[in-house]
């Protein structure tokens, strides 16, 4: 189980910037959070990687799934406080499912759930996480 948060440009570019300027600060209210899913990212860019390599590195594979589910877990028992954090944990939720990709590809158009998708990306805009208005929304 992958997350693919790196599939969900431009979106994602703009939010791991917001991401990495919180880290920088070195004093936001979800740093833990927001290195939690800093992490996630990491070990799905390291998942890809033992994927497309040999048979011997499946004992790799099965302990880079173990720290994921671990990191999984505390993401989920972290709160989030600010709309950065909740950002964070909520774009996990949405690229784990797909539901990015579907909303956007969806062969019979957009289901109850791509409203979710699109409720976050407001929010987002919203709390300036990213720009406003979105250019992928149809008009």
């Amino acid at each position: 189980m992958t997350v693919n948060l790196s599939g969900c440009t431009p979106f994602y570019t703009e939010l791991s910037l917001a991401i990495a300027a919180a880290l920088a600060s070195g004093t936001h209210r979800d740093r833990h959070l927001l290195l939690l899913h800093e992490r996630l990212r990491e070990i799905e860019q390291c998942q890809a990687t033992v994927q497309a390599g040999a048979d011997r590195l499946q004992t790799a594979a099965r302990s880079m799934d173990i720290r994921y589910r671990s990191l999984l877990r505390s993401l989920v028992s972290t709160p989030a406080r600010t709309p950065l954090g909740i950002a964070a944990k909520f774009s996990i939720a949405c690229a784990m499912d797909g539901q990015f990709e579907a909303a956007q590809l969806a062969p019979a158009g957009p289901a109850g759930c791509h409203v979710f998708v699109s409720v976050f990306l407001d929010i987002l805009a919203q709390a300036q996480l990213i720009p406003a208005p979105r250019l992928d929304r149809p008009q």
